[in-house]
């Protein structure tokens, strides 16, 4: 065989063999594609530990900080004391409210009293017997009047002496006496009567008003009783000590030392539930539209990345927000079984399942 022949042999042979090997190339690519429309997808963003309930403890009466029994970040369980307070000085002040109360209710039951003892002079039948009087004292002038108008005639006649004449007279102006001096103690008597009643509503009103001012100030008085003895009445109050509403809790920012005088304006500590606590993650935009309420979630805690929890998405912001020049939505995470090793404010990493 020439060299010619063998070369285009050779030729041949090497091009049945690209071809042979792009054919098997084909069907192998073609054997090893898989639709992935089914497999998981998983959004990874990051997060904090919140505590969904907490709470700023105010002591609104002035009392004395005993001691304080915990320190900062301590935690604590239900009912377990966290500040103890001298309210020596709060509860005199009390006592002296109660006392105060007691003399204004005196005062009240006085003014009741002096208001049920007032009386009006009757004089109505004083002047029903005058008016009964004076009608007689009329009737009996008038018919003295007339008689001596008759026996005035009989002078003038001649049929009557000067001393009949002059009995008569005596007599007509004796009756006319009588009922002008009856006449004028009726006057006398109504006006009484009328100055009477005018002071009686004078005295009445004053009276009544005192009674109602005593009343007012009594209620006052009362009211602020309740409102100072409602103040130790706290949830967060047993006795002269502070303390945990909560079963497992943890206290932070605590304003107090021994010492100090409480101020109403000022909380005393925060406390946390260490049983409510959620993460508050931020999902870039171009991710959200993958994520749902109701989605389960990987927590993993940066100071551990050995621990993993479980969550849920409960919640997805209504706005989105610009936060290093990254467009996020805040997106508020379960976690189903927190431990004691995951504290408020833990930074972690969350891998929310959206299929």
């Amino acid at each position: 065989m020439t060299k010619r022949k063998f070369a285009a042999l050779s030729a041949i042979m090497c091009l049945v063999l690209i071809i042979t090997s792009c054919s098997k190339s084909e069907e192998t690519s073609q054997v090893e594609e898989v639709d992935l429309s089914d497999e998981s997808k998983v959004i990874e963003a990051f997060g904090i530990v919140k505590a969904d309930e907490s709470k700023d403890v105010i002591i609104d009466f002035q009392s004395v900080i005993s001691d304080v029994l915990v320190k900062e970040g301590q935690h604590v369980g239900l009912n377990e004391p966290v500040l103890v307070l001298d309210l020596t000085r709060y509860q005199a002040q009390i006592q002296d409210k109660k006392i105060e109360l007691n003399i204004a209710k005196l005062e009240e039951e006085n003014a009741a009293a002096s208001l049920d003892g007032l009386t009006l002079e009757d004089k109505t039948s004083e002047i029903e017997k005058l008016k009964n009087n004076l009608d007689f004292a009329k009737a009996h002038y008038e018919q003295a009047a007339e008689d001596f108008k008759y026996k005035e005639n009989l002078f003038n006649e001649g049929a009557i002496s000067q001393e009949s004449y002059n009995q008569y007279k005596k007599s007509t102006d004796e009756a006319k006496n009588k009922m002008n001096d009856i006449e004028y103690e009726l006057k006398i008597a109504v006006e009484s009567n009328e100055r009477n009643i005018e002071q009686y509503n004078i005295s009445k009103e004053t009276e009544m008003n005192q009674a109602d001012i005593l009343t007012q100030r009594s209620t006052q008085i009362e009211y602020n009783v309740a409102a100072m003895e409602s103040k130790l009445n706290k949830p967060f109050l047993i006795g002269n000590q502070v303390v945990s509403e909560y079963a497992n809790a943890a206290i932070y920012d605590i304003k107090y030392t021994a010492g100090n005088i409480t101020d109403a304006e000022m909380k005393a500590f925060t406390i946390v539930n260490l049983d409510s606590l959620i993460v508050e993650a931020n999902v870039p935009e171009e991710f959200i539209k993958d994520v749902k309420e109701g989605q389960s979630v990987k927590i993993v805690p940066v100071a551990d990345r050995t621990k993993e929890y479980e969550g849920n998405v409960e919640y997805l912001s209504g706005m989105a927000f610009s936060i290093n020049g990254e467009t996020v939505v805040p997106v508020r995470i379960s976690i189903n079984a927190a431990d004691s090793f995951l504290l408020p404010n833990y930074n972690v990493d969350v891998y929310i399942d959206a299929k």
